[in-house]
């Protein structure tokens, strides 16, 4: 995932399902950026990435087990310009015997959850290509601007895609999933616009990250240009451009 809460957004009920499962999150969702900073409260960026942490732990931990999680620690806003080595140190992550990763839909309305998509995708290329099984890519969305309008958990769509799973929570897992939000204290505006009566997930399709994924996509310019030159140095052109 791309941030701390992004798991929870996108997967807090089914997570409870999966005794194996753990998180990767690619930043510590605090930007340099001193105004973003100030605006969280916060007089700089360190103390708000020690507190999403623990924001993140805490909310984990209403699970009630011992779920691994690893925080790569890139700033928020910043993974862009760590495409090829977020991609190196996943790599030998996914190759430990997973079945599936779940990671964000490329839809264009965030940097950050592109980026997380890109280097799933190439860590899994890297592996199909050196002849291993790579686990199979399942995606869920968080928000998209098709049409210039912001729109929360629909996918755009895809015919290479898989079908939409519609999973169903029950009332414990809403509650449960509405007290995981409430951990992460700094983001309860966000909250307000994710439903928690169910998760959808696909399987990824085949994505072409030369292109934006929709034609009104705004600012696609710097992105596709670090995930251009990110593919030339892992020698995964024909598989991600």
């Amino acid at each position: 995932m791309a941030h701390p809460d992004d798991e929870v957004i996108s997967a807090g009920g089914l997570l409870g399902r999966f005794p194996r499962a753990g998180v990767i999150c690619l930043t510590n969702g605090a930007p340099y950026r001193g105004s973003f900073t100030k605006n969280a409260g916060f007089d700089n960026w360190m103390d708000y990435a020690r507190t999403r942490d623990g924001e993140a732990k805490a909310a984990l931990a209403l699970l009630g087990r011992d779920v691994p999680s690893y925080n790569l620690g890139i700033p928020d806003q910043g993974s862009v310009d760590h495409l090829v080595a977020a991609a190196r140190h996943l790599l030998p992550r996914l190759k430990s015997g997973f079945d599936c990763v779940l990671t964000h839909a490329y839809e264009g309305g965030h940097t950050d959850h592109d980026s997380a998509a890109f280097t799933v995708h190439a860590a899994c290329a890297l592996i199909a290509k050196a002849g291993g099984v790579p686990p199979l890519i399942v995606e869920a969305p968080l928000y998209n601007f098709p049409d210039g309008k912001l729109v929360w958990s629909k996918f755009l769509p895809n015919d290479d895609a898989g079908p939409v799973s519609v999973f169903p929570l029950s009332a414990a897992e809403q509650d449960r999933k509405r007290r995981m939000f409430e951990c992460h204290r700094t983001q309860k505006e966000i909250f307000t616009n994710v439903g928690l009566q169910t998760e959808l997930f696909r399987q990824a399709p085949r994505y072409h990250f030369s292109a934006p994924p929709h034609v009104d996509e705004v600012g696609f310019w710097n992105w596709g240009r670090c995930a251009w030159l990110a593919m030339r140095e892992l020698g995964l052109c024909e598989e991600l451009a």
